[in-house]
């Protein structure tokens, strides 16, 4: 018998992923772990990924009812369902699914962070280092030190993550570099995999610079289909780093095959807040953090979506 491990396809997500399996599955690994990486638009589909009879663990997941309801149903085909998230938006759904499963939740800085806290793990050097790497993934300001490394890490896992955030081969090579205790920032896979991902960041910013609208305290800017392909796991990124270089908040709109996404990025902690009045005002889910949220709506045409939005944020910023 074995367990899967689904997980959110980010920076924190692999590394949660990784503290978990090292401390509770390592009997397991690798052959007996089946790794789900998912998000959470469409993790209650990819929690069907999960082997019968085998442990379920839920890691990093924003929930929402159709996930709650995923593991409300998944439980009576596993024997242990563990879910562990910090996203300030599941704590609506906690009640929902802790008759069925144990639920490890807080609002931490990041769901590593997490682990660490409430299962009071002793942590070596190594994974204390990954802690810090995934709470500053995460929006936390780094912790005063020279140790230029930990930047270095930050900088490796991100960007190469954010290259594919679904390649599952990827991320099970990151998990067993971690495994192992190996310098992630010097391992050339990776090494090449974030210069990739760089290279196409520089392009993805200059796209939606010039594709934007200022109003102000916030910067609106604009996606369309091919280029939302052509960079969807670095989009996020961008969105960050477009709010540190404007010093603003940023809403990047991009629309999708089946769906459109709001990402909201905020300096001054009031991404979740904008997601929740934009969400209560065009439809659609919520969820994320102070610093970085996402609304994902219907399928609807850009043009359509960005005029109601456009009206949204007018109303905001006169206030």
């Amino acid at each position: 018998m074995g367990a899967t491990v689904v997980f959110h396809g980010d920076c924190d997500g692999v590394i949660a992923a990784y503290l978990y399996i090292k401390r509770f599955l390592r009997d397991l690994y690798p052959s007996h772990i089946n790794l789900v990486v998912t998000h959470p638009w469409r993790a209650h589909i990819d929690l069907q990924k999960a082997q019968p009879r085998g442990e379920l663990i839920v890691l990093d997941i924003a929930l929402n009812d159709r996930i709650s309801t995923a593991i409300v149903a998944l439980s009576t085909k596993h024997p242990k369902v563990v879910v562990v998230d910090h996203h300030a938006t599941s704590e609506p759904f906690v009640g929902k699914i802790q008759s069925y499963s144990r639920v490890i939740y807080a609002k931490s800085t990041s769901t590593p962070r997490l682990l660490a806290q409430h299962f009071s793990m002793p942590l070596n050097p190594y994974e204390s280092l990954l802690v810090d790497v995934a709470d500053i993934c995460e929006g936390e300001a780094p912790p005063p030190t020279d140790e230029r490394s930990l930047l270095e890490v930050v900088d490796s896992i991100r960007m190469s993550v954010a290259f594919n955030p679904g390649d599952a081969e990827f991320m099970r090579y990151l998990i067993d570099l971690m495994m192992r205790a190996r310098s992630i920032h010097q391992d050339e896979v990776v090494r090449t995999r974030a210069r990739r991902a760089k290279l196409l960041l520089s392009s993805l910013l200059r796209v939606a610079s010039e594709d934007s609208v200022d109003f102000g305290r916030l910067k609106l800017s604009l996606l369309n289909l091919p280029v939302s392909r052509a960079f969807a796991g670095l989009i996020g990124v961008a969105a960050t780093e477009l709010s540190k270089a404007y010093r603003k908040g940023v809403i990047l709109v991009r629309e999708e095959q089946d769906k459109v996404v709001i990402t909201v990025r905020s300096a001054e902690r009031g991404a979740l807040e904008l997601s929740k009045v934009i969400s209560e005002s065009l439809g659609g889910v919520y969820g994320g953090h102070a610093e970085a949220s996402s609304i994902t709506l219907g399928k609807e045409p850009l043009e359509v979506v960005v005029g109601k939005l456009i009206r949204v944020v007018e109303s905001l910023v006169k206030r």
